[in-house]
């Protein structure tokens, strides 16, 4: 395949019908925003596959460890090169491998080959041009001697024709009351989605306050505050969000039957409680407030509110504000066990050391939003750096002997040395792993290509 054009279609799921062309450095699908091609599919995993060019063109996909996984024309794939008309299904998402459209097939098509145009007649010999015959039917039609004289049927009706012509577009000028022609112009599209929303709960007592803010403007910036008395606990995040996906969102919101529910519904406290919710959605044209106070909330709002929640959590990744301190403790110090024993075993296993990282980095989110830090934190943050130190310095010393088979050009040998690096960081997003995934394909095609008889 050509490498500059590279592209797939969306045949069913959300976005279905839209193109995606896959640039010549390759690219990340998933639903998170940070995606390469973001898609509105919810059933992806946020950094679900990867879309690579090879040498010779042809693309090849690579699972990113997605819950879901990957499936090419029905079987699940880890890796797989990919050939026109090939179908992936992500999630519910179903993308076919488009083929190379020849720049030059349109120019092509329709021209007759050089021997098929009839060459010009040679001009006949100079002399009196012959009279026109025009025959009224006094001559015998049987007589041979006469000469057979060109017909004047296709002038008559070429004259005819082009009369009723004239005619019809003179009646056509003349007619009273005609509309001038409309002007048709290019309506500009709005560089914004036109979608703003506001978004706050508080739960309160007599000792404690929840507070949860949730704010989207017109700049397709999502920023969430969190502010918990209790349990000490103060976020600030924001990040900008993809425009299909907040375009899916804003269509959900419309559908929903938000903008019918009343102004506000109250309630009566029950105690030194209060539990308020408000949304305010500012959308195209429409805006729509609405306000609970201290009372069960209608069905649609509900819905709506645990949809922004959700959209929340998954494009800033604090799923943590759910549990309280003490569970999110519990949890980083099941994590941080869990790592320390990996690391211990680090010479057991080439992808321990990789997988205490991951469980270090897991203990530190938990405890992300928690202050002050429990008694280990500080040991977890040395013992995590201590153990990215020790992977980089293995990677380097691995990947060292992986590229002198290479340069020796001992295959069976760089391909054994390139699959421990890929044990080493089994992260398939790492661009450490990436490219030692392309080193060994290159590899194996070599030694298939000399087992060859």
């Amino acid at each position: 395949m050509n490498p500059s054009n590279v592209r797939l279609i969306v045949s069913e799921g959300p976005d279905k019908g839209r193109t995606l062309a896959v640039p010549p450095q390759g690219a990340r699908l998933g639903r998170a925003s940070d995606n390469d091609i973001a898609l509105s599919d919810p059933i992806l995993s946020r950094h679900h596959c990867r879309l690579d060019i090879e040498d010779d063109g042809a693309l090849r996909v690579t699972d990113l460890d997605s819950a879901n996984g990957t499936l090419v024309n029905g079987a699940p794939v880890t890796v797989h090169r990919l050939s026109p008309g090939d179908r992936i299904l992500i999630g519910d998402t179903l993308l076919t491998l488009l083929p190379d459209a020849p720049a030059d097939a349109a120019a092509d098509a329709g021209q007759p080959p050089a021997d098929a145009v009839p060459a010009p007649s040679a001009p006949a010999a100079a002399g009196p041009t012959a009279p026109v015959f025009v025959d009224l039917g006094f001559e015998d039609p049987a007589d041979p001697a006469k000469p057979a004289a060109p017909s004047l049927r296709p002038l008559l009706w070429v004259v005819g024709a082009a009369s009723l012509l004239l005619l019809g577009t003179a009646l056509i000028l003349r007619l009273p009351g005609g509309d001038p022609p409309t002007e048709l112009r290019r309506v500009a599209e709005p560089a914004l989605l036109p979608l703003e929303i506001h978004y706050e709960k508080v739960e309160g007592s007599s000792n404690s306050i929840f507070r949860y803010a949730m704010h989207l403007g017109p700049d397709r910036v999502l920023s969430i505050m969190i502010d918990d008395l209790a349990e000490n606990r103060h976020v600030r995040e924001e990040a900008p969000v993809a425009t299909n996906l907040l375009r899916e969102l804003s269509r959900e919101i419309g559908a929903s039957g938000f903008f019918s529910l009343a102004d506000s519904y109250e309630g009566v406290a029950r105690g030194d409680r209060l539990n308020t919710w408000e949304i305010t959605v500012i959308q195209d044209r429409r805006v729509k407030r609405c306000r609970i106070a201290n009372r069960v909330e209608p069905e649609v709002f509900q819905a709506v509110r645990e949809r922004l929640e959700t959209f929340g959590k998954n494009e800033l990744g604090i799923w943590a504000i759910q549990f309280s301190r003490d569970k999110l403790v519990e949890l980083a110090h099941e994590a941080f066990t869990r790592a320390c024993n990996l690391f211990d075993e680090r010479g057991i296993a080439y992808g321990n050391t990789a997988a205490a990282i991951k469980r270090f980095q897991e203990a530190a989110f938990y405890l992300e939003t928690i202050d002050p830090k429990p008694d280990f934190h500080g040991e977890l943050i040395g013992l995590m750096a201590q153990a990215d130190e020790e992977l980089t310095r293995r990677y380097e010393d691995q990947r060292f002997i992986a590229d002198r088979a290479l340069n020796l050009k001992e295959w069976a040998t760089a391909a054994r040395e390139l699959r421990i690096l890929r044990e080493m960081v089994p992260d398939r997003d790492d661009p450490r792993h990436i490219e030692a995934t392309r080193k060994l394909l290159d590899v194996e095609n070599r030694l298939k290509t000399k087992g060859r008889p």
